[in-house]
């Protein structure tokens, strides 16, 4: 049994996705048909994704801090295995 999947897009990103898809032979539904069959054999988003301009800055921290942060963390993991 088939199901229909809506998805709105910006008109210019469905143009020229069109335009692509053309090219290599297919059309936008069976595009959606191939990535959706992809994530299902892979169990992953078949492509790369990144975070662009994303940076990780290492802030120092208070060892008393740092520590008390430990103590309410191990509280927290305590408390999320009592409700299970």
């Amino acid at each position: 049994m088939a199901k229909t999947l809506q998805v709105r897009i910006e008109e210019d990103l469905r143009t020229e996705a069109d335009e692509v898809l053309h090219e290599i032979g297919l059309d936008v539904p069976s595009a959606v048909r191939l990535f959706l069959t992809k994530v299902v054999q892979t169990r992953s988003i078949p492509f790369e994704l990144k975070a662009s301009g994303m940076r990780v800055v290492e802030l120092a921290v208070d060892p008393d801090i740092h520590a008390r942060m430990d103590e309410i963390g191990t509280l927290w993991a305590k408390k999320k295995l009592q409700r299970v």
